[in-house]
């Protein structure tokens, strides 16, 4: 897996003038995070994330995927929505995208189901690094949701009917959303610390995701959440066979808290 782009960015984004980033284009665009008294809910089909008055959804350009192999020029996901929203405590990202068909089982040489990333860089008072999975100086901490991770989709087989069958994997994960650290390609992390929680559904042929963590805590390897923040996207699309580098990346956003 990779994340990156066939763009590069110059400096000047640091955390306490976020908004300089914006201004030089560097930032695609701001993405306001709304904030919330009491708890925020896991589940994305919540009325609490259908409340318009409150989010005013973002929608975020993907683009093509060229600078590491496998490249992919034309991914199948152009654009996915974002609501941010925190407490006094954690804050939840909400990603929704467009996908005609459920992906989420394993087949036998490669893994091609339905996938969803943010990278944050970890050092945000740097200068705004490279879409890429970061470098030996630009550590990033990437969040990943997999939809073959999402045990809400899984079902016991049914004998009346076996084309409802999902299988369930053996190693249940207590969170479908992977706490990830990279810097520099071919250097993806899993943490010993899973500090990210989430759930995605999908429904009427559009996927709905929640990523979930507390604004701060004790890891050194996680971002923390004290000013704004830049962050990517990207989505994967296993109906069109998409898998590591193959994706729709978006250019970096400003995280507004």
């Amino acid at each position: 897996m990779s994340l990156v782009m066939a763009m590069t960015f110059g400096s000047g984004c640091v955390s306490n003038s976020m908004e300089y980033c914006v201004e030089t284009g560097e930032c695609e665009l701001a993405v306001d995070v709304v904030k919330v008294l009491g708890g925020i809910p896991m589940d994305p089909n919540d009325p609490f994330w259908a409340d318009s008055d409150r989010f005013q959804k973002k929608t975020i350009e993907l683009g093509p995927q060229m600078i590491t192999n496998p490249k992919w020029p034309d991914p199948s996901i152009k654009s996915v929505k974002i609501s941010a929203v925190q407490n006094e405590s954690e804050i939840a990202i909400l990603l929704e995208w467009d996908d005609a068909t459920l992906e989420n089982k394993i087949e036998v040489s490669a893994t091609h189901t339905d996938q969803a990333a943010i990278m944050f860089p970890l050092h945000p008072g740097k200068e705004v690094p490279l879409i890429t999975m970061g470098s030996e100086n630009e550590i990033v901490n990437i969040w990943q949701w997999r939809a073959i991770w999402e045990t809400s989709l899984f079902t016991e087989p049914r004998s009346s009917n076996r084309n409802l069958r999902i299988s369930v994997p053996g190693n249940i994960r207590r969170s479908p959303v992977e706490d990830l650290t990279a810097a520099g390609f071919s250097t993806l992390t899993t943490q010993d610390e899973q500090d990210v929680s989430g759930r995605g559904a999908w429904q009427d042929k559009t996927w709905r995701v929640v990523f979930k963590r507390t604004l701060v805590n004790s890891d050194n390897a996680d971002i923390q959440f004290r000013y704004p923040i830049v962050m990517a996207i990207a989505v994967w699309n296993g109906g069109n066979r998409e898998r590591n580098g193959q994706k729709g990346i978006s250019n970096w956003v400003l995280l507004r808290l």
